[in-house]
């Protein structure tokens, strides 16, 4: 039931959580968005608890799939997920230049 009630779009930059049964400004209540690049979770206080942890659980299996690829067309383009989250961690491994 709470699945049925949920609208995920993917976009080019995440996925974007709205609320089929409730609209607001002519479009679908907005609950949550998920970065592709960052995979951060950022859920709007007026969402629904029972809407908000089936959220959850839909960002958890995409964070553990950091450096994947995902399809967010239907002509083939992808992003990696979590891919500044990748870049940071090559920065921080990353040799100093200056040290011989």
């Amino acid at each position: 039931m709470t699945e049925e009630r949920i609208f995920a779009g993917i976009y080019p930059s995440g996925i974007l959580y709205s609320d089929r049964r409730r609209v607001q400004n002519g479009d679908y209540k907005r609950l949550g968005f998920l970065s592709f690049s960052t995979l951060s979770l950022d859920l709007e206080k007026d969402c629904p608890e029972d809407l908000a942890d089936w959220i959850r659980e839909d960002a958890r299996r995409l964070q553990a799939r950091v450096g994947e690829p995902f399809r967010i067309s239907t002509a083939g383009q992808e992003v990696i997920l979590g891919s500044e989250l990748i870049q940071a961690a090559d920065a921080f491994s990353a040799p100093d230049p200056g040290t011989p």
